[in-house]
């Protein structure tokens, strides 16, 4: 069936939620310059200071930005046209949902090491894992050679504090999930991360039980004609996956701010007024809406502000 089904607007407002949230989060990580003296990441480059782990923490999370903030594009453009009409398909939206959770786990599970040194492991653990993915990409056997000697460097270099096991690759994308998830304020629990990253998985590789588990039958209304039921995509199990690949990336990029010695409050300010002037608004708003929902973004900003500065005295 061609017609358009039409999405609950719960559901359709949190896609958009999601959509600005992305924007903000890329925002944020963009304003974030070089660990300032002293901050956690400035000591743990200066404790480890090849591959440098502020960097790739940068890296994991804006790879994670990238795939949602593609989708953002898509679902929730700056510019649209009056007629414009957005039809999403099954398996796009979970694999995008997908390789976002994958890419920014491994900084939120990077960055939420106990201490500098336990960061550094596991810095040095996806360190390994990315070259010898980087290896197997190869075909030439000179090629594959070189790759294994700059491992095998990588290991020699710090065998005085860490032994070859435990700085061993992850398993695999679903260990660092999980391990991510173990975080105590990021509101995502394992099992619940699992299993949508099982079905992200699952319609990214075109397996058939997707097609089953995650759609579901409704009834439309043909121009003409007789209502027919036809299965369509669930609408709730987009929400729920882009909402956990969300959070993740987002939950990343605050920790990767506070890390670099950020002022958290004053990025997030900043963000939300940047992406709140480049979103296009409903052309019958009252004269003067735009102006009054950003004086009242800065006056909660404010407020949050006194009531920290009186919580420190």
């Amino acid at each position: 069936m061609d017609q358009a089904i039409p999405v609950d607007p719960e559901v359709s407002q949190s896609w958009a939620a999601v959509a600005i949230g992305s924007r903000v989060s890329h925002r944020t990580l963009e304003l974030v310059g070089a660990p300032a003296p002293g901050s956690r990441f400035a000591q743990v480059d200066a404790g480890y200071p090849y591959e440098q782990v502020s960097e790739r923490a940068r890296g994991y999370l804006a790879a994670a930005l990238e795939h949602l903030i593609f989708w953002a594009d898509y679902v929730a453009p700056i510019k649209f046209h009056d007629e414009q009409a957005v039809h999403l398909s099954l398996r796009p939206s979970y694999t995008i949902a997908r390789a976002s959770v994958e890419s920014s786990a491994q900084a939120v599970w990077l960055m939420n090491a106990a201490d500098p040194k336990e960061c550094i492991r596991r810095h040095l653990c996806l360190v390994r894992w990315d070259l010898q993915e980087y290896r197997k990409s190869k075909l030439e056997p000179a090629a594959k050679d070189v790759i294994k000697a700059q491992e095998a460097e990588l290991v020699h270099r710090v065998s005085a504090v860490f032994s070859e096991e435990q700085i061993r690759p992850p398993y695999g994308y679903l260990e660092v999930i999980r391990n991510a998830c173990s975080a105590n304020d990021l509101a995502l629990a394992p099992d619940d991360a699992e299993r949508l990253w099982r079905a992200a998985s699952g319609a990214a590789h075109g397996k058939h039980w997707p097609n089953v588990e995650l759609r579901t039958t409704v009834v439309a209304q043909p121009a003409s004609g007789n209502p027919q039921e036809t299965t369509v995509p669930d609408p709730i199990g987009i929400r729920d996956v882009l909402e956990a690949s969300y959070r993740m990336t987002q939950y990343g990029v605050l920790r990767f701010a506070d890390h670099s010695g950020a002022d958290l409050r004053q990025l997030s300010l900043d963000a939300t007024l940047w992406v709140s002037s480049r979103l296009p608004f409903r052309t019958d708003l009252p004269a003067g809406t735009v102006e009054q929902i950003t004086s009242e973004v800065i006056a909660r900003h404010t407020a949050m502000q006194a009531g920290n500065s009186a919580d420190e005295t």
